[in-house]
């Protein structure tokens, strides 16, 4: 009996004490480091490593924390570790220690890293919008916009790379139009959001004047080019349409939602008769060309962008119509819109 007993006192450390996996030590990591607990989400990641010695996943976490905690020195040597095991994590790895540069004051190094991990990684896109943000506080316009044009090709989900496109190209009308719509496609709310579409209708108004004696004036950018020029005109006729007696029975939202509309469908019709080609048709136009043409889903479009408004009619219609929400997401999510999108 009593050796049965001194045998169950052995087991009970093991049973209380038992090591963790590598899974599990990184989990507690997750946990402690998004709770602000950097040293000490480190301390588990490395436990991990003892369990598991080249388990990725920890090294890209130590690397993370470190970056929270400014050790930027740190971050890269555990980035670079990723990046010489050529595996799973390397683009990862990459955009650690690009970031990592770029912290460190170090930007064109940071450029040049994010280079080489969309060179070896060309499908882990957070590269490229890092590029973009690091060229774009050194100035590089032609830069900046190629990595984004690069990284929505592959990704047209990503609804920063979007915005920041149509910050670029805010002089240029119709450009910055197709990059906000379909920023609030992807984000219809919040502050970005409401940003945006309120840049949405003073582009809408650009070149449109009213005089003292009612008369309607229309001024056209020059800075159109690529085909847009038709487009931008007819944008600003449609909207100087708004002003005459016919079209004052009808709500901001009604002529809003029919000059959106309007100005789809005009920039298909010239990229189907035109033959015109390029990241902007092919990408954009494109797409927007054929959700006009489904009203069903170009009507939930118009809704679902407009969600930051604060609209009674709006946040109703949303409510009531929440099938047609998901059939518009389902379609969004399943269009191909470039040969290189990521599946």
């Amino acid at each position: 009996m009593k050796k049965i007993i001194t045998s169950l006192f052995f087991l009970v450390p093991c049973i209380t004490f038992g090591q963790l996996t590598a899974k599990e030590y990184i989990k507690q990591g997750v946990a402690l480091h998004d709770s602000g607990k950097y040293k000490e989400a480190i301390e588990s990641y490395e436990k991990a490593l003892v369990v598991e010695k080249d388990c990725q996943d920890a090294i890209y976490e130590i690397a993370l924390s470190n970056v929270s905690l400014k050790n930027y020195q740190e971050a890269i040597k555990h980035a670079d570790i990723l990046i010489k095991f050529k595996k799973d994590f390397v683009g990862k790895g990459y955009h650690l220690k690009g970031m990592s540069l770029d912290y460190l004051g170090k930007p064109q190094e940071a450029i040049d890293v994010f280079k080489k991990g969309i060179k070896t990684s060309p499908d882990y896109t957070t590269l490229y919008y890092s590029l973009a943000i690091t060229s774009y506080k050194l100035e590089d316009i032609i830069t900046t916009e190629k990595a984004l044009q690069d990284g929505l090709s592959r990704n047209p989900f990503h609804s920063k790379s979007h915005y920041l496109l149509a910050i670029l190209n805010e002089y240029k009308r119709s450009k910055s139009l197709l990059a906000l719509y379909n920023y609030l496609l992807l984000e219809p709310e919040g502050k970005t959001a409401n940003a945006a579409y309120n840049l949405i209708l003073s582009q809408h108004k650009i070149g449109v004047t009213e005089g003292e004696d009612k008369t309607i004036n229309v001024s056209i950018n020059p800075n159109e080019d690529d085909g847009f020029s038709t487009a931008e005109m007819s944008l600003s006729i449609m909207e100087a349409a708004s002003y005459t007696e016919e079209y004052k029975s009808k709500s901001d939202f009604e002529k809003f939602s029919e000059n959106t509309k309007s100005f789809f469908m005009i920039l298909g019709e010239l990229k189907e008769k035109d033959k015109l080609k390029g990241f902007w048709w092919d990408f954009y136009v494109g797409f927007f060309s054929d959700l006009a043409k489904d009203n069903e889903l170009y009507e939930t479009f118009t809704y679902y962008i407009s969600q930051d408004i604060n609209s009674t009619l709006v946040e109703t219609w949303l409510r009531k119509n929440s099938d047609r929400v998901e059939k518009l997401q389902e379609w969004v999510a399943n269009y191909k819109r470039s040969k290189n999108q990521i599946k």
